[in-house]
């Protein structure tokens, strides 16, 4: 499977993730493979006529130069072709092309919408590609609860990737509440799978855990995320103990260090009478205490609230997941 276009986070404290990129031609492993000159002519008559995995293979013989001259600008031609009919792994392919420029002008508002084809289909990399991109903005509004949708969903096929940048969403409170066992417990997943990065986010965060919250994540790791799933992850389980909560997008409306200053904004709101039908709350974690607005069954309309309450008491809500 044809690698992720990878982009690392800002760890918390000292610790900082160079930013790289896959080598994305080496690892076109599972397309573009012909063993003769009677394979690559079927394979080119089976593209001709319209087959989608042909087309796919065709990309990856022009991208990678094998059994033809390499010609990234045919590779997207044909990678173009099968996306259209909605081959997943050509859709990631041509994002990754627009995201690099490589055969087309580098485009990433493009990009970004080929890598939603494919991740919207289930393909791990694109969903950890669109994660990326909703997390810093390049080719779509930033989003950081929707990166963390999208990098979850990625993380839970078991992609080392997504795994190591989930985990450090958790470390830094990135569109999520802060929870130093859940980024643990994805940075052990993902050194288990050989991210180079995951040993150094574990030792970060070891700084700052007790050993109580180590064992508990340690533990979750080896049964209740990998029990019966040949390694692979299983979806995030809510353990209150733990302070990690499912479910809920809230609209944080602001922050404070103090009780008194929470509940003075609190009251402020509540005269404004803003009646969306909507629980306004305090909220306390990591020593803040926020005062927030919610649930919402999705960021979209969470965002759609977000402007009205705008315009209405001259705050910016944050988007929040917890």
């Amino acid at each position: 499977m044809t690698k992720t276009l990878l982009l690392l986070f800002i760890l918390v404290t000292t610790l900082l993730a160079p930013a790289a990129r896959a080598d994305f031609e080496a690892d076109l492993s599972n397309t573009g493979n012909t063993t003769n000159i009677k394979t690559l002519l079927e394979t080119r008559r089976r593209a001709d006529a319209g087959d989608a995995n042909a087309q796919l293979n065709m990309g990856g013989l022009y991208f990678k130069g094998q059994d033809v001259a390499q010609d990234y600008a045919e590779a997207a031609k044909w990678f173009l072709l099968a996306a259209q009919q909605g081959q997943a792994q050509a859709q990631f392919n041509l994002g990754m092309m627009y995201a690099t420029g490589q055969g087309v002008t580098q485009n990433h508002d493009e990009s970004v919408q080929w890598y939603r084809r494919a991740a919207v289909q289930g393909l791990a990399v694109a969903q950890l590609n669109l994660g990326v991109a909703y997390a810093t903005g390049q080719g779509v509004l930033q989003d950081e609860v929707e990166a963390v949708k999208w990098l979850r969903l990625a993380a839970e096929q078991g992609e080392p990737q997504a795994q190591f940048n989930l985990g450090v969403m958790y470390a830094n409170g990135q569109g999520v509440t802060q929870n130093l066992v859940e980024s643990y417990l994805w940075a052990r997943l993902a050194d288990a799978q050989g991210h180079e990065s995951a040993k150094a986010l574990m030792a970060d965060l070891a700084k700052r855990m007790t050993t109580e919250q180590i064992a508990l994540a340690n533990n979750l790791t080896n049964t209740e995320r990998l029990t019966n799933t040949g390694g692979k992850p299983q979806a995030a389980t809510s353990i209150a103990e733990t302070g990690i909560v499912s479910g809920g997008i809230y609209l944080q409306l602001g922050a404070f260090k103090t009780h008194d200053e929470a509940i003075k904004l609190l009251n402020k709101i509540k005269s404004k009478k803003i009646e969306n039908g909507k629980k306004l709350d305090l909220y306390q974690a990591d020593d803040w205490i926020r005062v927030q607005i919610g649930p919402y069954p999705s960021p979209s309309l969470a965002r759609k609230e977000a402007a009205r309450l705008k315009a209405k008491l001259g705050i910016s809500p944050i988007l929040k997941r917890h």
